[in-house]
């Protein structure tokens, strides 16, 4: 193998890893908050990108692109917890309340998929690029500008996002709610605010993720499940409980799967997922997770 072609498979592979890690993170925040996750992650990624292709091909200016799929965004996670998950609250005590977010939000998903169908049809849609289409040469080897803004935007916004969680005083308001909800409640902190704003910042991480996977791939409607299964892996092998863990599992294993499908296109989704099992069979905990009980 070239070395021009393992920069290419390289690259190529930390574009769709950072991706999986922002999806990831988004899964992470609310199992953090409420010790529940939204099965329909990967279906809001693929709303947004449909919003991003549909505001970009009305003519609007990026920024104000940008505004609309965050807005929206936003206000689907909002949806989402009154909807699929609040509602279950009442009945935590019974089996339905403690494990029907399961099914809310896969029912929420496969509602979404259905009307992203009905409004524009099965076939597959092509995004044009957010940034540029200029390619830049390293080593011989060219590189399209927006698979390394992709790398760049998912690095900084899971900077930021560690940031926010520990510098913050939202941030350590959401780790005491995931410590104790009933000692944080006495301590003064909304805790439904706060259980509601964690799925509105995974809706928005699903969002980032969305405005930029639409220039790497074609987008469909039925694409939201592949993600959300390869962002449980990828969590589950940088370890749940860790942002820079789930970054760091993003990259290897999207780089991991590029190079597969370069040495086996019939079987190259087979490989990664393969290593992934074996991973999380030597460390359960994930390669960066918590060897500790969890004593919460």
């Amino acid at each position: 193998m070239q070395l021009a072609t393992i920069i290419q498979l390289l690259i190529g592979g930390l574009a769709m890893g950072a991706i999986y890690a922002l999806v990831a993170t988004g899964l992470y925040i609310t199992h953090l908050a409420t010790e529940r996750v939204n099965f329909g992650q990967g279906d809001f990624l693929m709303v947004a990108a449909f919003l991003t292709l549909s505001t970009r091909a009305a003519g609007l200016p990026l920024w104000l692109a940008v505004s609309v799929v965050f807005v929206s965004l936003g206000v689907m996670g909002w949806l989402l917890d009154r909807i699929a998950i609040k509602p279950l609250d009442r009945q935590r005590a019974s089996p339905i309340g403690a494990y029907g977010w399961i099914l809310t939000t896969a029912g929420i998903a496969f509602i979404l998929q259905n009307i992203i169908e009905l409004t524009y049809g099965k076939s597959t849609q092509y995004s044009k690029p957010l940034f540029s289409a200029e390619q830049i040469q390293v080593v011989g080897v060219r590189i399209v500008v927006e698979e390394a803004l992709v790398i760049i935007t998912a690095i900084l916004v899971v900077l930021f996002f560690y940031g926010f969680m520990y510098r913050s005083r939202w941030g350590k308001s959401i780790h005491t709610v995931a410590f104790n909800a009933e000692a944080a409640s006495l301590l003064g902190i909304n805790t439904n605010y706060v259980k509601v704003g964690v799925f509105v910042i995974a809706s928005l991480l699903a969002a980032a993720a969305g405005l930029l996977i639409g220039p790497l791939v074609t987008v469909h409607p039925h694409m939201g499940l592949i993600f959300t299964i390869k962002a449980l892996i990828v969590a589950a092998i940088g370890g749940f409980g860790n942002p820079f863990g789930i970054l760091i599992g993003g990259l290897l294993f999207g780089v991991g799967e590029s190079i597969s499908n370069y040495v086996d296109s019939s079987f190259g989704d087979l490989y990664p997922l393969l290593a992934a099992l074996l991973i999380i069979a030597i460390w359960p905990a994930g390669l960066f997770g918590e060897r500790a009980r969890d004593v919460r």
